[in-house]
């Protein structure tokens, strides 16, 4: 009867401290992980020569409007690489109903005109510029070549008060590492690659696909964030994507 007993109350013990752990680990169990956006983007800037002149390469007249902002988006350097023929250029316009004048040159003496065109703007926001594949491939950017491209509004009949900003674009051969992290299907791990090598135009143009493709996805809308913040550009990193041309 006494060992009966002992094994009973050994019994209720385990019992017990079965029940004691079930209610310890259960919420433990219940609470989900953090789920973190991944920062992934990092840009790295090439080696250049060009002095930091996003603001040197901004020209308001006298007769433009004063809430009238025009933000190229750019890196600090203000001279961006890109591995295409034909770029997609972006900048922040702060007014609708705005005419505005987008034109690409090469960045010598002669200063050739390469593309340009007109458009306006509906609504404030980031606009983008591509050059269309239709264009006469003479026109395309070469490799090795520098291009100087602006966003302008007529303000006056003179020219020398228009508002104006603009950057210079670059296009270079990719390497063969490059080359193989490109050919990655995920439209982030290129972008991540392109990050990484330095080429602005190429990192910004996927990330801002990304956004129109899956505009409730937050991953490329942090991306995207993070990326203008790290080059100062963080007064415009939430505005919104409203229009595209050619």
């Amino acid at each position: 009867m006494k060992r009966f007993l002992n094994f009973t109350a050994l019994a209720m013990a385990v019992f017990a401290i079965a029940v004691t752990l079930s209610s310890l680990l259960t919420p433990m169990q219940a609470v989900p992980a953090p789920i973190l956006l991944s920062q992934n983007v990092n840009f790295h800037p090439p080696d250049v020569t060009a002095p930091d002149n996003r603001q040197g390469g901004t020209h308001r007249g006298d007769a433009c409007p004063k809430d009238l902002s025009i933000i190229p988006l750019i890196p600090k350097s203000n001279d961006g690489l890109t591995l295409g023929e034909s770029p997609t250029f972006f900048a922040y316009v702060s007014q609708s109903s705005t005419p505005v004048e987008f034109t690409l040159q090469t960045d010598d003496e002669e200063g050739t005109e390469v593309y340009k065109t007109t458009f306006k703007v509906d609504k404030p926001g980031i606009v983008e510029v591509s050059i269309p594949a239709i264009a006469d491939r003479q026109k395309f950017l070469e490799i090795g070549q520098r291009y100087q491209w602006s966003f302008s509004v007529a303000c006056d009949d003179d020219p020398s008060g228009n508002y104006f900003v603009n950057g210079i674009v670059q296009r270079i051969e990719p390497q063969e590492t490059l080359k193989k992290d490109l050919a990655n299907a995920d439209p982030m791990a290129r972008a991540i690659a392109y990050a990484k090598n330095g080429i602005w135009y190429d990192t910004l143009a996927t990330l801002a696909q990304m956004r129109r493709l899956a505009p409730d996805d937050s991953a490329p809308r942090a991306e995207w964030t993070q990326l203008l913040q790290s080059q100062g550009l963080e007064s415009i990193a939430d505005q919104p994507l409203v229009q595209s041309f050619e």
